[in-house]
């Protein structure tokens, strides 16, 4: 018995090593070490090696991520108390488990994303409410898309509107895409941290980004969702040199020339023009529409709207957007804003917005620049300045829309209305619960001022030459 016991003891500090390890499933944290850091700061060990299971083994595997990811999903938090639980609970994954956890996390997205599509979402309403959250969660969702979209293979037969926004996304994604492993099957953990990150921190920014996602609310179907769509022939291309493209160019070069420009009254010479040239086109489409006894076709689209002051720039939208006959709501918790009106209205709104947007900013910082004191930098006044400006602004475009409309005769008041009747339905259809707010602004100075800077512009009529 005597000699047996050398060899048994070794045999027990092998098995009490063993048990102690932190690549073994179950191996207590307390010995985490250096041992592992590699795995958990992106360091040149590969956590993610594949390895063939034997069946029964790749059972338990899966039961096993399938809770951890339970475990991970249900997580809310800091970022430090994450870091901590994704920690603890990586801790004791070997190689081929924190390859199926990844597996089943990049399934898990998509199908949420799915989910999305279905309850009114599309991609740049995501790309902008996780943009919101956080910048750098943004490359997350955007390959979470692209990767969904392509795997529909029903790209053939999208929506040119959902084409456009796609190449935005695809655009955003393309650091993550760098790590995509085709051959191997594309993971999202392995991309996020082949592009720099640490196994901790892909972690955190995955379950902050599902955590955001699932929760987010039920919005209107402004169009068919990837179920509804069609076969490849019912898209219609946009011609490039068609009379509306052409049109839209010129407005276009307008309006950068007026964000352009230092000189103010320059600049809304340039707005005003644009505003004219809006108007007068959109009535001679009304009017070829009208003498094919077309049905008038109301749309709708979604405006992202920037921190700070999301909810006032609303205001401007909002001026813009009844001086081009068209209605919008505003989701505060979003900062997402629904344009409702006719598709050539809706894209000249949305064109004037961005542009006036820039001018109005520009004016604002300018605004105090010859005062004493820091008054027109705080937020009060900035929030009067740009209220005033969009309230300025919306009359004065209100006055050039109905200049231009005077100039074509009686016979656009039935058209006109018939459109407005129209819009109003489709805007009661989809938004059939809602209630106007108006904010308080208590800071005179800023209010003159935002007055005084759209009180310069002067909006001449008359048809313009190309």
């Amino acid at each position: 018995m005597g000699k047996n016991n050398r060899p048994r003891r070794a045999a027990k500090r092998s098995a009490a090593r063993e048990r102690r390890s932190p690549l073994r499933p179950g191996g207590p944290a307390a010995d985490s070490g250096s041992r592992t850091d590699t795995r958990f700061r992106g360091g040149t060990a590969n956590p993610f090696t594949r390895v063939e299971d034997s069946p029964s083994v790749g059972r338990l595997r899966r039961e096993q991520a399938e809770r951890c990811l339970q475990r991970l999903l249900l997580a809310r938090g800091s970022a430090q108390g994450l870091a901590h639980l994704v920690e603890q609970e990586l801790i004791s994954l070997q190689s081929q488990d924190l390859r199926k956890l990844d597996e089943l996390v990049t399934v898990r997205l998509q199908y949420i994303v799915a989910q999305l599509w279905e309850r009114g979402w599309q991609p740049l309403d995501l790309l902008h409410v996780v943009h919101k959250a956080g910048p750098r969660l943004a490359p997350i969702i955007a390959a979470v898309i692209t990767t969904q979209v392509k795997a529909l293979h029903a790209l053939n037969c999208a929506p040119q509107d959902w084409l456009n926004q796609l190449q935005v996304v695809v655009d955003e994604a393309r650091e993550l895409a760098a790590g995509n492993d085709q051959q191997a099957g594309w993971l999202l953990v392995v991309a996020m941290c082949k592009s720099g990150l640490g196994l901790v921190q892909a972690w955190v920014e995955i379950i902050t980004v599902a955590g955001l996602i699932s929760e987010l609310p039920v919005l209107e179907r402004i169009a068919p969702p990837p179920s509804e769509w069609g076969k490849a022939g019912d898209r219609v291309a946009a011609d490039p040199d068609s009379e509306r493209a052409r049109v839209l160019k010129r407005i276009r070069a307008l309006l950068a020339k007026a964000e352009a420009t230092d000189h103010a009254a320059e600049a809304e010479t340039f707005t005003a023009k644009a505003q004219d040239l809006m108007t007068r086109h959109a009535i001679d489409e009304a009017l070829l529409a009208a003498a094919g006894h077309g049905a008038v076709t109301v749309g709708a689209r979604r405006v992202h709207l920037q921190n700070p002051y999301a909810t006032t720039n609303t205001s401007l939208l909002n001026a813009v957007a009844t001086a081009n006959r068209c209605k919008v709501i505003y989701f505060d918790r979003l900062a997402i804003a629904t344009v409702v009106g006719v598709p050539l209205d809706i894209d000249q709104v949305e064109m004037l917005f961005v542009s006036l947007l820039v001018q109005a900013t520009r004016a604002m910082t300018e605004a105090g620049a010859g005062q004493a004191g820091s008054f027109d930098r705080s937020a009060r006044f900035r929030r009067s300045f740009l209220a005033a400006y969009a309230v300025r602004i919306g009359e004065r475009l209100t006055e050039s829309t109905s200049a231009a409309t005077r100039s074509y005769g009686n016979e656009l008041v039935p058209l006109l209305k018939r459109q407005d009747d129209a819009v109003s339905a489709e805007f009661e259809r989809l938004f059939p619960f809602t209630r106007q707010v108006s904010d308080r602004y208590l800071d005179p100075r800023g209010w003159d001022a935002g007055r005084r800077a759209a009180d310069r512009a002067v909006f001449a009529a008359g048809r313009l030459s190309a």
